[in-house]
């Protein structure tokens, strides 16, 4: 992992790309995160849940594999290793499958997470020139931000305003 002082001295395209890689991490994390939830949920709200994480992964599963090909086509390498692939410092979804709230906040803040780490992305990307990075970051944290929303939605009001 890059240290704060080691990502001080980086150039504004390294540091870009190596976010970049990080987000592929995040993406392949929340990927599994959502097959969890998925798969565990129960509970009054196990049909809405279960059909919204479907979509959810499905679209996850597209663009993990879009964020690896402009990551090669920058001839970057992405992770080698399954772990290498899924680490991620994002909040762990509940174990405890009767929380259905939990694991439902837990994806909506992860998802919020993403978003606003493709938003610094964005940043990066348009500072140095890079049009083609700017626009998957935008795209990504687009799609974050919905799936943030529509999950944050399926939680009781006193909740929502927690992520």
């Amino acid at each position: 992992m890059v240290t704060k002082m080691a990502k001080m001295k980086m150039d504004p395209k390294t540091t870009c790309y190596c976010h970049l890689v990080q987000l592929l991490r995040d993406t392949s994390y929340l990927l599994n995160q959502t097959y969890i939830v998925h798969w565990n949920v129960m509970g009054s709200k196990f049909y809405a849940i279960h059909k919204l994480t479907q979509d959810s992964y499905e679209e996850l599963q597209e663009a993990l594999d879009v964020i690896a090909e402009h990551i090669r086509s920058l001839d970057i390498s992405t992770p080698m290793t399954v772990e290498d692939l899924n680490r991620s410092s994002m909040e762990a979804v509940p174990t405890d499958y009767a929380d259905q709230d939990g694991m439902i906040r837990a994806l909506a803040i992860n998802n919020n997470l993403l978003a606003d780490s493709f938003n610094l992305l964005a940043e990066e990307a348009e500072a140095m020139g890079d049009q083609l990075t700017l626009d998957l970051a935008v795209e990504r944290g687009r799609a974050h931000k919905k799936f943030q929303w529509l999950l944050k939605s399926n939680l009781d009001c006193s909740c929502q305003h927690s992520s």
